[in-house]
């Protein structure tokens, strides 16, 4: 039997972060603390992680933590500041192999926006865990790397890539073809609550046509092999629960672009793509003038 019945809760299960938070329940994600910085919301923190970081903070006094809200110290007032202590609160962190997740750190740095008062709009760097755009880097440069450490697509193939703006975080769909070009298509946007902690995410969406004739083959061991099926082995697999959560929704996306799944046929079409395009309350890059 598969571990899902359709479409709309595999997209369910990645983004799980609850749209309305229930003071009543006793399941800790109802109870997240927000992580702010002036009037924004920068993050969530678990109630589970709050005594880890007030223990730290009884030593390096860098956040101001309350029942309510978490912030910076007031003499943590610039990007390099807040990028420093965050730096250090996470190296402290996996050191003392205080949270499994950290030990999967892959020395990247990711933008955190929500400061109006830089050009950019960069509150601090942070480490993170899963593949993305990192700081600095454009959607460009980050589609020419990945094309080549994840599937091998030679750089002259996939420099032909176009870009319209930055963005937070990467995912491409890869199809066959003869057009050697990656067009950006689409964003998806969700809130995934795990084992591993919270984790809002956008995904920007580029296709890339490939040569009959190519294979792609994995490169740098974060892509254990590919496979060609026909879709309906690939909806089969997303209702066994094969697929990482994140790239289903990504596929999910593909499928609903190219009308193999329509609103005739698919019973929760519109539920599925509003989950694919959830508002997050968090601030975003923004293109410069």
């Amino acid at each position: 039997m598969p571990v899902f019945e359709n479409l709309l809760q595999v997209v369910s299960h990645c983004d799980s972060f609850p749209y309305t938070l229930d003071p009543s329940s006793t399941d800790e994600i109802h109870h997240t603390v927000p992580f702010t910085l002036g009037l924004y919301t920068i993050g969530n923190v678990l109630p589970s992680v709050i005594p880890h970081l007030i223990q730290y903070n009884k030593q390096e006094n860098n956040f101001l933590i309350t029942s309510g809200h978490i912030t910076f110290h007031r003499h943590i007032n610039t990007p390099q500041k807040r990028s420093d202590v965050v730096k250090q609160l996470m190296d402290t962190w996996r050191t003392n192999n205080t949270f499994d997740v950290l030990l999967g750190w892959r020395n990247e740095l990711y933008p955190v926006y929500g400061d109006d008062s830089q050009p950019d709009n960069i509150a601090c760097i942070i480490c993170l865990v899963a593949g993305g755009i990192s700081h600095t880097c454009s959607v460009k440069d980050t589609i020419v790397k990945e094309c080549e450490e994840e599937a091998s697509i030679p750089f002259e193939v996939a420099k032909k890539v176009k870009y319209t703006t930055s963005t937070t975080t990467k995912r491409f769909q890869l199809t066959t073809g003869t057009n050697e070009k990656a067009r950006s298509v689409n964003v998806i946007s969700y809130f995934t609550y795990s084992s591993d902690g919270l984790q809002p995410e956008t995904e920007y969406i580029y296709d890339l046509e490939l040569p009959q004739d190519f294979k792609p083959n994995p490169r740098d061991g974060e892509v254990g092999c590919f496979y060609l099926w026909p879709l309906d082995i690939v909806k089969e697999t997303f209702l066994n629960n094969e697929w990482k959560p994140n790239s289903a929704l990504a596929m999910i996306d593909f499928m609903i672009r190219h009308s193999f799944v329509t609103p005739d046929e698919e019973s929760d079409f519109i539920d599925i793509t509003y989950r694919l395009h959830r508002r997050l309350e968090f601030p975003t890059p923004r293109k410069g003038n």
